[in-house]
């Protein structure tokens, strides 16, 4: 029973012990280096809100700091309280700290951690902050979601946004474009999203007007004459931003035109050289070529007949054309003549 006189119950008087109350550590601000923080972005009028509480009442929760080798202490987590105290009192105003004896790659972890774990961090910044950690855990993802309390799908997601360029990143991180945007643009190459970013933000666009202009310019993987193996895991194969994003065109496209082009035109270039053991001329005929030419028949109304058929297929003007059009890409059309004058003039029957 607990006895206000603080006596024992034969009358002897005892102290009473009373809890002892350590005082939070502090430092400072000065004497604190501030390193990389993961949080790129800090909304003016949230840090402002903050400012003037800190103004007020100071800094309540301790900020973490990690020792240096020089004696010095280094900012490991609380970037906005001390950038809020610094506003609100100058680099002589004293924060509460909590220090940590760790080093380097473990401040880096623990300040992603700390941020990521903070409701506030944009998508960007949590998708640059999980690329960091896959880092530090050379290239463990399972290990990463665990430490982030993340499903796989969710550090997936975040990560396949690392195919937005830079300016993309920021532009998501400052909330000058919605997340939709930015993982539509993932799919496309990065010297192409910066020259739509621009327009998207100065015209406001929606993201379903970005979706329809990305699928409009996107390729058809159906019709695509070359292999096709190395599109599965392709960033730019529309399938797979399907699986990882809310937002993507419709399955089946390659959003880079560049790389789909040049594959064609490989393509048409091994097609065509497999053709010129065969026949002395080997055409790709494209959009806008001047070059002529006329199907070679025997019989028919434009029948050259079986004599005249033979010398011409010992014609140096004798060959096949491959189909660089886009209706008939690849195809490849055999027997053609491409001295249509000669045709014309010494077999009036073929015109």
């Amino acid at each position: 029973m607990f006895n206000p006189l603080g006596t024992t119950p034969k009358g002897d008087r005892f102290p009473l012990r009373r809890p002892v109350i350590q005082q939070q550590p502090t430092l400072a601000l000065k004497q604190i280096q501030v390193s990389v923080n993961p949080r790129k972005y800090f909304d003016a009028a949230e840090m402002e809100e903050l400012t003037a509480s800190v103004r007020e009442k100071g800094v309540i929760q301790p900020v973490i700091v990690r020792t240096l080798a020089d004696g010095g202490f280094s900012l490991v987590a609380g970037g906005r309280r001390y950038k809020a105290a610094l506003a609100a009192h100058g680099e002589d105003y004293e924060i509460p700290v909590v220090v940590r004896d760790i080093d380097e790659v473990e401040a880096k972890q623990l300040a992603i951690i700390e941020n990521i774990q903070r409701a506030d961090m944009s998508p960007a910044e949590e998708a640059i902050a999980a690329a960091e950690q896959v880092g530090l855990c050379k290239g463990d993802r399972d290990e990463v979601a665990r430490i982030f309390g993340w499903s796989r799908a969710t550090l997936d997601k975040r990560l396949a946004l690392m195919n937005c360029s830079t300016a993309v990143l920021d532009a998501l991180s400052t909330r000058q474009i919605l997340l939709g945007h930015a993982e539509l643009l993932a799919a496309l190459p990065k010297e192409t999203q910066d020259k739509l970013l621009p327009v998207i933000i100065k015209e406001g666009k929606a993201v379903a007007e970005v979706k329809k202009t990305i699928e409009q310019v996107a390729c058809s993987l159906a019709a695509a004459i070359f292999d096709k193996a190395d599109c599965a895991g392709c960033p730019h194969n529309s399938s797979t931003q399907g699986e990882m994003f809310g937002e993507s065109i419709g399955t089946g496209n390659c959003t880079n035109r560049t790389c789909y082009n040049e594959k064609t035109e490989k393509m048409l270039e091994v097609t065509a050289t497999g053709l010129r053991d065969e026949y002395p001329v080997v055409r790709i005929v494209r959009a806008g070529d001047n070059h002529t030419r006329v199907q070679l028949s025997v019989d028919g109304p434009k029948g050259v007949g079986e004599e005249q058929a033979k010398a011409c297929h010992a014609c140096q003007n004798y060959g096949a054309a491959v189909s660089g059009l886009p209706d008939s890409i690849g195809k490849v059309y055999r027997g053609q003549c491409f001295d249509t004058v000669c045709m014309l003039n010494s077999y009036p029957n073929s015109t």
